[in-house]
C-alpha cells in the first residue's frame, strides 16, 4: 500500500504516522462484514494505487486530486475497456475509502466527489422458474434409500432448497443461520437472518417451511445435536466433522436438481429470489411488501428481479379502451 505523507497539506491532516496506514487501511476493510464484499475492495484499492505509481508528481494519498481519479476512469474505459458497471463499481470503491479517511480526519475532503461514473442501467439477469418449475424441482430430490431409510443428503438438499424458495434468503443468509436462529415468538415462527451490512432481521415462514426444517432436524438428529450456537445446515458424515456449508455446495445443489428435473435454462441460488418475488407479485402483494420480504432496501431492486411485471405489459395495454366507455356514454344518453 503506498503511504499517507504528513507533511502539512490542505488535503491530509497531519495526525498518524506513516506506520499505522496499513492498519487504518485493514480497518477500513473491516467495516463490511462480507468477506467478498472486503475482496472486492482490496481488488480494486490495489489496482487503483498502482496506476496512481505511474504518475511522477504522485508520492502519498495526500496528491491524490479528481484529475487522478478522472484519469483512473479513463484509463479503465478506453485502455483497458472494461464495462461501465465494472468502471462504476471501481470509483464507487474509492469513494468509499476516501470517505472512510475523512471520517478518521486524515482527510479535509474527498477527491473522488465530483468525479463523473458511467451511467449503469440497473439489471437482474438471473432467471427465474415457473410454479411447475419449482414443484419439478422438489420433486427431483430423493429423500429415502431403497431400504426406505433417509437418505441425509436428500434430506438436507430438499431442506435448503424450499427453504430458499419460500423464504427468499441469500446463499450468504443460508449459510450463516444458526440453530438459535430458528425461533418463535407471539407472532409467529421466523429464521433470525444476517442481512446485507449485517443486520439481523426477524424473517417469518409459512408453517410449512417450519415442519420442513423441523423434520430435517429430527432426521439428522441421528449425528448432531443442534446447540444454539452450532450452524443451522451443515456438511460432513460424523458429528466431530460438521461444519458450515460454502457458497459452492449451494450452487452445486441447484445445479444439481435442475438437470435432475429437466429445466433447460441456467438457474442459481440467486433464482429462488426472483421466482419468489414473482411469485408475490402473482399472488397480489404489493411492490413495498415484495421489497420488505426480499429485504431490499430500495424497491426498485425488487421491481427489476419481478421477471413476470414483462408478462403483464400486454394484458394491462389490453385494459386501456376508451370505445366501451364511448358506447356506454351514448346507451346512457339515450
Amino acid at each position: 500500500m503506498v503511504g499517507v505523507s504528513y507533511s502539512r497539506s490542505r488535503a491530509i491532516r497531519p495526525a498518524r504516522s506513516n506506520a499505522k496506514i496499513n492498519d487504518i487501511f485493514e480497518d477500513f476493510l473491516t467495516k463490511s462484514n462480507s468477506a467478498h464484499t472486503r475482496d472486492a475492495y482490496r481488488r480494486d484499492l490495489k489496482k487503483f494505487l498502482t496506476f496512481l505509481k505511474g504518475f511522477e508528481t504522485f508520492s502519498s494519498l495526500s496528491d491524490v486530486s479528481q484529475r487522478h481519479i478522472s484519469a483512473y476512469r479513463d484509463h479503465l474505459l478506453k485502455n483497458e475497456e472494461l464495462k461501465d458497471a465494472t468502471v462504476a463499481r471501481h470509483l464507487s470503491s474509492i469513494k468509499r475509502f476516501f470517505d472512510f479517511l475523512v471520517e478518521k480526519e486524515l482527510c479535509y475532503k474527498n477527491p473522488a466527489t465530483g468525479v463523473f461514473r458511467p451511467k449503469v442501467v440497473m439489471e437482474v439477469k438471473t432467471n427465474d422458474l415457473s410454479a411447475s418449475e419449482v414443484m419439478d424441482l422438489f420433486e427431483s430430490v430423493n429423500q429415502n434409500n431403497r431400504d426406505g431409510s433417509y437418505n441425509l443428503s436428500g434430506v438436507l438438499h430438499y431442506t435448503i432448497l424450499r427453504v430458499m424458495f419460500y423464504t427468499l434468503l441469500r446463499k450468504s443468509e443460508l449459510i450463516a443461520l444458526k440453530v438459535g436462529d430458528f425461533a418463535s415468538d407471539n407472532i409467529g415462527n421466523y429464521l433470525h437472518v444476517r442481512s446485507k451490512g449485517g443486520k439481523k432481521q426477524k424473517v417469518y415462514i409459512s408453517d410449512e417451511t417450519f415442519g420442513d426444517i423441523k423434520h430435517y432436524m429430527e432426521v439428522f438428529r441421528v449425528r448432531r445435536e443442534f446447540l444454539e450456537n452450532e450452524p443451522l445446515f451443515t456438511s460432513g458424515r460424523k458429528s466431530q466433522e460438521l461444519k458450515p456449508l460454502n457458497r459452492n455446495t449451494i450452487d452445486q445443489i441447484f445445479q444439481k436438481y435442475a438437470k435432475l428435473a429437466g429445466i433447460k435454462h441456467r438457474i442459481s441460488p440467486h433464482s429462488s429470489r426472483a421466482t419468489g418475488i414473482g411469485n408475490l407479485y402473482e399472488n397480489g402483494a404489493s411492490l413495498e411488501d415484495q421489497a420488505t420480504y426480499a429485504r431490499h432496501s430500495d424497491p426498485r431492486m425488487t421491481f427489476l428481479y419481478n421477471k413476470r411485471r414483462k408478462e403483464k405489459i400486454n394484458e394491462i395495454a389490453n385494459i386501456v379502451n376508451y370505445l366501451d366507455d364511448k358506447q356506454e356514454d351514448e346507451e346512457a344518453s339515450n
